[in-house]
C-alpha cells in the first residue's frame, strides 16, 4: 500500500530516470563480467587466411561419387559415338 502512495507522488520523469539507471547498473555489470571472468572470453587463436581458404574449398568442393562418375564417363562415349 505504501508503494501505491509512494508510486503517485513520485514525478513521472524521475520513474523513467530511475528506470534507466538501473539497466545501465545491469548493463555495466554484465561489462565487467564479461572482462573481468573466463566465462565469456574464447581461447581459440585466429585462424590465418590460408587455413580459412582450405575451410572454404573444403566446404564448397564435394568429392565426385564413382557411380556417378562412370555414368557420365558412359554417357560421353555415347555422345562421341553419334
Amino acid at each position: 500500500m505504501n508503494f501505491v502512495l509512494f508510486a503517485s507522488d513520485f514525478p513521472g520523469w524521475a520513474i523513467l530516470l530511475l528506470i534507466l539507471a538501473i539497466f545501465l547498473l545491469i548493463i555495466l555489470g554484465v561489462m565487467l563480467l564479461k572482462k573481468h571472468t573466463k566465462l565469456f572470453k574464447d581461447d581459440s587463436k585466429p585462424k590465418s587466411e590460408k587455413e580459412i581458404a582450405a575451410e572454404e574449398l573444403n566446404r564448397l568442393l564435394t568429392p565426385i561419387d564413382e557411380p556417378l562418375q562412370e555414368k557420365k564417363e558412359g554417357e560421353d562415349e555415347d555422345e562421341k559415338e553419334k
